[in-house]
């Protein structure tokens, strides 16, 4: 059997339901289904197509883990949840689309470890990002202007040297883009908050801008970053500064803070980078 279609009537297609299976190449999703189980089609390495029925709402846990042989992905706006790891440890996907949706929500690492990845175009109406830690190779990212939040290790680990951060975010959290291959950051005037090591390890990244609404830096965001030579603070109301913020970069040689603000960056700052203090 080269082709599985869902007969019309079934509301959900039950977990772990088709795990394992080699011989299908080609899903055809009935317009009644509204649930894919969890693992419902782990492991069916040699899956090439899935066509979407009109009506699925919920892509369960692991749904489709290890289908190696997906290449493209195209989902659809009926999609309001994507459970972790649904869609993860598929080395050959490559392209994944959705339509804009309001509603949709991504649970963690939905994507995660898929290593052939390298375009995502994320649907207008998303809240929040997860899930595409450790795409070694995802380079070209569309992340929409309706994102607030860009969560825990959202870009760990990707190949990206740039990404536009909408004027939306207000939350970039812990470890969301560590050890990623960014060479420049600007973060936009709308965040309020950057958590732990959120750009730890970046080994390229050279330059940060930071924008004006920051009020809280948590430990070791830019930790190990070791060519990193310049930064600009623009804030003149942050409060926090975490322990460790560049600790481990070798090359910077430059803060650039408001000069009304400057004795509050002092305070924050440890002692021996005053001396890279400059005011603007």
């Amino acid at each position: 059997m080269k082709k599985i279609e869902i007969k019309k009537g079934t509301k959900q297609i039950d977990p772990h339901q088709y795990e394992g299976r080699l011989d299908i190449e080609e899903l055809i999703i009935a317009d009644t289904v509204e649930v894919i189980g969890e693992a419902a089609f782990y492991g069916c390495s040699n899956l090439k197509k899935i066509i979407w029925g009109k009506h699925v709402h919920t892509i369960g846990m692991q749904a489709f883990s290890y289908c190696d042989s997906l290449k493209t992905l195209y989902l659809p706006n009926s999609i309001e949840h994507i459970q972790s790891h649904a869609f993860a440890f598929c080395p050959g996907l490559v392209f994944v689309e959705f339509e804009d949706n309001s509603k949709v929500y991504v649970t963690s690492r939905a994507f995660s470890d898929c290593t052939r990845l390298t375009c995502v175009i994320l649907p207008d109406g998303l809240k929040s990002i997860y899930h595409f830690g450790r795409c070694p190779k995802l380079e070209d990212i569309f992340i929409p202007g309706t994102v607030t939040h860009i969560g825990h290790k959202a870009f760990s680990e990707i190949a990206a040297t740039q990404i536009d951060l909408p004027d939306s975010i207000k939350k970039i959290d812990h470890q969301a883009f560590y050890n990623s291959k960014l060479t420049s950051v600007v973060v936009p005037d709308s965040v309020l908050t950057i958590e732990d090591s959120a750009f730890g390890f970046c080994s390229d990244l050279r330059s940060v801008e930071i924008g004006k609404s920051v009020v809280y830096i948590g430990r070791r965001a830019f930790k190990d970053c070791p060519v990193l030579s310049e930064v600009t603070f623009k804030s003149t109301i942050i409060g926090s500064i975490g322990t460790s913020i560049f600790k481990g970069c070798k090359n910077l040689k430059r803060i650039n803070v408001p000069a009304c603000a400057m004795d509050t960056y002092k305070r924050l700052l440890p002692k021996y980078l005053h001396r890279k203090l400059v005011g603007f």
